[in-house]
């Protein structure tokens, strides 16, 4: 497809030498030039025609100046580029239609070998601020798209945690990215009167992340629904999302680390799954730590025909459980120091008067770690309190 270049001229004789000079160009159909007599003229051009690359205009015209054209150009046409001509000598011109926005000029006698490169330069000049704004365009569109997901993603977080006599529940979740692979998710579960938790956080970040999240989400909270109707154990809704991964999803090559409880609020009792997760904290209502929740298997969707041991967690009148991210104990200052476990057991080792309060003062501190820091990983935790 040939460039399009605006000739604007007053000298018919210049339409002429244009047609001579760049015949090449044009019979390879790499140039394709129009012409105007004044600026009047060129404005009814470009209003006809919106391809344009290049205005080649003189300066001093009638019914309307190069300079004018130029204000106008600029206000109406921000991807075109102009090349001005003016008389050998003639700087304040020159310098100011400079000011009113030519990309380069060529003085008279036209030397069409320099106007030859000056259009070239003008030309390229051009192609690049395309480029430039399509990639503008492109990125913008990907914002657009990671907001949606964005919002997609939000919706899968429970609108309002579970109540239950006697229990208190708190969480928190913020992505490093638009879109993250932490979760959390408090299911209720009304044939038992039971709350399944969740704290999971998958391999990777950005949107393979997200998506492999949403896919374990959906898969966990289902099958702890359908186990709770059906009476299955409480580690198998965990073995079986596993197993579908890595039955349907074993090229991703991602997995997910998973903390997963099943509280029973009657009796105090929590059945705990640790799928390669970060051992949350039993605290007493001091703060003080009563017990790790370590691993009991693997993460999920790393290893087929996995069987899951269930710890059973007793918690007392006070008793706080802790679950969190790597994102908390891996958050970085500004001089890429880790927040660490140290610091965290230190700040959770003081009395708090509700899951709330041990929540919040928990991220505050992380908070305040990383300061003017970017963060790193997502931030996910949830504190489990029974009250009485």
């Amino acid at each position: 497809m040939p460039q399009k270049i605006l000739v604007v001229d007053d000298e018919p004789d210049l339409q002429l030498l244009i047609k001579q000079n760049f015949f090449k160009q044009i019979r390879k159909k790499e140039y394709e030039f129009e012409f105007a007599m004044n600026g009047k003229e060129a404005l009814e051009v470009l209003e006809r025609r919106d391809d344009m690359d290049v205005v080649l205009s003189d300066i001093n015209m009638p019914v309307m100046d190069g300079l004018t054209l130029l204000n106008n150009i600029n206000e109406r046409y921000p991807l075109l580029r102009a090349v001005v001509v003016s008389a050998y000598g003639d700087t304040k011109n020159v310098r100011q239609a400079m000011n009113n926005g030519a990309f380069d000029f060529v003085t008279k006698p036209i030397d069409f070998d320099d106007l030859g490169i000056t259009i070239q330069k003008t030309l390229r000049e051009v192609a690049a601020l395309k480029e430039s704004l399509e990639a503008r365009d492109q990125l913008v569109a990907v914002r657009q798209e990671l907001s949606i997901g964005q919002q997609i993603q939000s919706s899968f977080l429970p609108t309002k945690l579970p109540e239950a006599a006697g229990w208190e529940l708190a969480a928190y979740f913020h992505p490093a990215r638009e879109v993250a692979g932490d979760f959390y998710d408090a299911i209720e579960l009304p044939e038992t009167g039971s709350i399944g938790l969740v704290v999971a956080d998958v391999c990777d970040k950005g949107v393979g992340a997200a998506l492999f999240m949403s896919l374990i989400r959906s898969l966990i909270r289902a099958f702890a629904e359908e186990g709770e109707r059906t009476g299955i154990s409480t580690q198998k809704p965990v073995e079986i999302t596993n197993e579908y991964i890595l039955r349907n999803h074993v090229d991703a090559n991602m997995f997910a680390t998973m903390f997963f409880a099943r509280v029973e609020p009657n009796s105090g009792r929590v059945q705990v799954i640790n799928a390669g997760h970060n051992p949350p904290m039993v605290l007493d209502p001091n703060g003080n730590i009563k017990s790790y929740i370590k691993p009991s298997g693997p993460a999920v969707g790393m290893f087929p025909d996995v069987t899951y041991d269930v710890n059973t967690v007793e918690l007392e009148i006070g008793d706080f459980l802790v679950s969190f991210t790597d994102g908390v104990t891996e958050a970085k200052d500004i001089d890429g120091n880790f927040y660490g476990e140290e610091r965290l057991e230190s700040v959770c080792n003081q009395p708090a008067d509700s899951a709330e309060a041990m929540l919040t003062r928990m991220i505050e501190d992380v908070r305040e770690f990383i300061g003017e820091a970017k963060q790193f990983d997502d931030i996910t935790a949830c504190v489990l309190r029974r009250t009485e």
